[in-house]
């Protein structure tokens, strides 16, 4: 028979190994020195055992780059990485160095940078969408930029409409003025009100304009940028006799802008200057913001206006120069020749450009000596 013991212990299969028959034939202290014997040798089995599981090597590189071998990591090299091996050197672990304080904010930036990535990427594609779902082909948009910019135009012709009045009311007024004071007469405080006004109203109006103007090279940007991206979408190679752009006044360089008040002072005695100069009309009004010639009388005539235009903000302002001739229906490009878009190219340079140094007056020339 087995002895009570554990059915997993070494010891009781050695016994019930033994066949009964062999086990009758032995004597009892024998029985029991095979139970010890067994009792014995597991516990030298789950030494052995429990020994190799217990041991650890640890392979880790100083700061020197000197590869160990040790049972154990010394305290000022733990955070700067190891592998741990087993008996046979095989790697069971490896643990990489802690990062340090730079590392772990350059990964938090690198987090935060894929996440902004991610999202301009949804948004693009939702971008791609609305444009797809909005226009058939590159003609739908063209029409609705050309759609865009003419309701855009109307409102500028009808502010420069609103301006033409507002001159021939200011050009009455000062006439009146003018002729009270050759009679010795004091000028009527609501004569000098209304000059004031028109002039306060014509600069508002160029104001508008000038916000017009930029209005419309906002949307050309726009649908550019929406042109190439429909394009790219529909696999659609540039066009190049696609209709010519249409040329922007802003391009013409006829809008100066002031970074300080005293930059401004500068600019606008330059302006001045230069419309005086290019102007076939007379001044008739001069002011410290504004200068207007006379109308003109003939198609060839180029009658130039003068604004300084103060931002809402009162930081900066603008210098805006604008043209008109003898046909009221036309813009400032429809004077019957290049003048008048010559005269708005040169105004930007010719207000903000450096002058030029004068030349150095040369030696006299005399004979060698």
């Amino acid at each position: 028979m087995c002895l009570p013991l554990d059915a997993k212990a070494p010891t009781q299969l050695l016994v019930c190994a033994l066949r009964p028959s062999i086990t009758r034939r032995v004597p009892r202290l024998s029985v029991r020195l095979l139970a010890v014997a067994g009792i014995s040798l597991w516990c030298v089995l789950f030494s052995a055992v429990g020994g190799s599981n217990a041991a650890k090597m640890f392979r880790w590189v100083d700061e020197n780059g000197v590869v160990h071998y040790t049972d154990q990591i010394p305290p000022n090299q733990v955070d700067k990485g190891h592998a741990e091996l087993t008996n046979q050197g095989l790697r069971v672990e490896v643990v990489p160095p802690a990062q340090t304080i730079e590392e772990i904010q350059r990964e938090r930036e690198l987090e935060r940078l894929r996440a902004q990535q991610e999202r301009l990427v949804d948004q693009q594609k939702a971008a791609d969408r609305v444009l797809l779902r909005t226009f058939r082909s590159v003609d739908d948009l063209l029409m609705a930029r050309d759609g865009k910019l003419a309701a855009i135009d109307v409102v500028i012709q009808v502010a420069r409409g609103n301006i033409r009045r507002q001159q021939e009311w200011l050009r009455n007024l000062r006439t009146e003025a003018a002729d009270m004071e050759r009679a010795g007469k004091s000028v009527p405080q609501h004569v000098t009100e209304g000059i004031g006004k028109s002039e306060r109203y014509i600069r508002e109006s160029y104001a508008t304009i000038v916000d017009r103007e930029q209005q419309k090279e906002g949307v050309r940007a726009d649908f550019d940028r929406d042109l190439k991206r429909f394009r790219q979408l529909k696999d659609i190679p540039e066009d190049k006799a696609e209709r010519p752009k249409e040329p922007s006044r802003l391009a013409l360089r006829n809008l100066v802008t002031c970074e300080s008040s005293a930059q401004c002072d500068q600019y606008w005695a330059l302006a001045v200057a230069y419309a005086k100069a290019h102007a076939t009309t007379a001044i008739q009004t001069l002011g410290a913001n504004i200068l207007i010639t006379a109308p003109p009388e003939t198609r060839d005539d180029l009658s130039l206006t003068l604004s300084r235009i103060q931002e809402k903000d009162g930081a900066a302002a603008s210098i805006f120069l604008d043209l008109q001739c003898k046909n009221p229906a036309s813009n400032d490009t429809g004077c019957g020749d290049e003048r008048a878009l010559k005269v708005l190219s040169a105004f930007h340079d010719a207000v903000t450009a450096p002058p030029a140094p004068p030349p150095v007056p040369a030696g006299p020339v005399g004979p060698p000596k």
